[in-house]
Parts: structure tokens; sequence; C-alpha cells
């Protein structure tokens, strides 16, 4: 049987989190300070540590230096270096896969439309499974990488909690970045209604899209792609067919629609309120508002898509 192959994505995670300042002078020190004291009550130690980016690497519980260690030390030959790369490779070896072993922190400065001023922290969460099979030539084939995620996405909330940190952007990793917006069941059930064939391609395209970072096309497809999947339902399930009615793109737009899909009862209220407040992102795919349009939003436009679909069709 052929092994398969390692994809890194699949177990780092990465998150965004979010801090503002009050004094209208931001600094990231008393935000540090705090994040070292939480790392450190963690069992964690400094790798590295600079202005904007500081390292932290997992070195609880302490071993004992080995034999070769001490004697070096002895004869004068060691330094604190080498006897944090010893006790680093001692404790790796003791770690569960699914442990973190290195979090990186990265302090963005950043300033709100509003006025406030503060950072955004982009952090790297490597689980001790990678460094395992980087140096320590280990396998993968009979570890949980679905635990091992969620062990290192709980580790970070706890983190962000505990420093202070508002969520940006969820933990997630970039095989998650990628999964198609459609399952293959649901795509399936699609393809025998009429307008289904319209849902799974702007899905698609947005996928597309997104995967090679083209936010404007792919924020426009999911919108595009929300408005079919309403269409679709209401042709399919409560027998009215908009199109023969009105005519897609002179009729009731965006919010008339979320109001139809509300009256049906399908939807959660939390999800209704969610698309309401997508008034923003239609702005941007029509083209009115200028400027970059951020992958964040994106991603918070195909969740919003995704759950849709759900609550739908499912």
């Amino acid at each position: 049987m052929q092994k398969r192959s390692f994809d890194p994505g699949e177990i780092e995670v990465e998150a965004e989190f979010y801090f503002i300042q009050d004094n209208g002078n931001p600094s990231a020190s008393s935000a540090q300070l705090q994040l070292a004291n939480v790392m450190t009550r963690r069992g964690y130690d400094v790798l590295h540590q600079g202005q904007r980016v500081w390292e932290y690497i997992f070195q609880n519980p302490q071993p004992s230096p080995r034999f070769w260690w001490r004697l070096k030390q002895k004869v004068g030959l060691a330094n604190k270096s080498d006897k944090t790369a010893e006790q680093s490779i001692e404790a790796l070896k003791q770690l569960r896969d699914d442990h973190p072993y290195r979090v990186k922190f990265r302090f963005i400065p950043t300033s709100w439309e509003n006025g406030d001023e503060g950072y955004v922290v982009e952090v790297e969460c490597i689980p001790a499974l990678r460094d395992k099979l980087d140096r320590l030539g280990g396998s993968f084939e009979d570890t949980n990488l679905k635990g091992t995620v969620r062990t290192c996405k709980s580790e970070l909330r706890d983190i962000a909690t505990e420093v202070g940190f508002s969520t940006l952007r969820e933990p997630f990793t970039r095989a998650e970045n990628h999964e198609p917006t459609l399952e293959q069941h649901l795509r399936k059930q699609l393809q025998e209604y009429e307008y289904g064939s319209y849902v799974t391609q702007f899905a698609d395209d947005a996928d597309e899209a997104l995967r090679y970072s083209l936010t404007r096309p792919a924020i426009s497809a999911y919108v595009h792609g929300i408005e079919w999947a309403i269409i679709c339902y209401l042709a399919e399930v409560e027998n009215r067919d908009l199109i023969e009615e009105e005519g897609y793109g002179r009729g009731k737009g965006f919010k008339g629609l979320i109001s139809e899909i509300e009256d049906t009862g399908q939807v959660k209220q939390v999800t209704s309120e969610a698309l309401r407040q997508m008034n923003t992102e239609r702005v941007w795919m029509a083209h009115h508002k200028e400027g970059e349009i951020s992958e964040v939003e994106v991603r918070r436009v195909k969740q919003r898509f995704s759950i849709l679909l759900e609550e739908l069709f499912l």
C-alpha cells in the first residue's frame, strides 16, 4: 500500500487576533509583556524576540541534560545555546504529537476607519508532529491529524483569551482554506435542480479565485452564489420562480431575496442577520468602493454561503 505524502498545510495552524490601544500612541510592549507571562506559564521559552516578531518554543518538561552535553560543559565547550538546543530536542521527544511546539507572533501596526489604532497579531502554530518529522525522522501514519489541528486551535484560542486579544480570524489551516464550498453530495443534489447549475458555477468560480487571492472576483462570485441559492430553493421547495416573476437582476435585489428566505422560516435568525450585514460586501462586488478587499472578508462571505447552503438543502 502506497504511503500518503505529508502536507504541512494540514496541521500547521494560523490565526489572526487584534488589540486596540487607548492612549493614541500604539505600542506593543504591554501586550508583548502579557504574552510573555502567559507563554511562560504554559511552558514555552523564547526562541526569538524582536520588535515585531516573537517566537516561542515549548520547553516543558525540562529534561536533564544528556551525558555528552554534561561532558562538554565540564570541559568548558558548552554554552547556553547548546543547552537550549539539547533541551528542545529532548522535550520534543517526550511531547505528544498533537501538542503545539513552536508558536510565532507577528505584531502589525494597524489603524481602523473609526480612528482606533492598535495591532493585528498574526499567529503561526507548529505542532510537535511537524518537528518530529523534520528533526527526528518520525512517522505520521498512525497520527490523528484532525486531533492535532483541534489541539493547536484550542491552544491559540486559550492564549488569545488569557492575553486579552480579540479574534479577527478564527484559527485555521491552509488546507482548510482551499476546501471547496460544495461537498459532492450537495453538488449532486443541486445538479437536479433547474437553477442549481448557477449555484455550483458561482461557488466553483469563487473558490478558484480565492485560491489565487483574487479577492474582488471571489467575493463577487460568492455573493452571486448566495443569490442563486435562494432563487433555487424558492423554485424547488416553495414553488416560486422569481425568474419568471421578476427576472433576476431586475427584481427584489439582495435585500429582497433575504426577506424572501426569511419568510420561509428555513434559515436561522443568526444566518439571515449575517446575510443582511453583507450590504458592504455587495457594494464591493459592484465596484462602488475603492481599495483592496481583504481575504478575511472574502472567507467570511464564503462561510456565510456555506452555512446558507446547509440550512437550505441539507
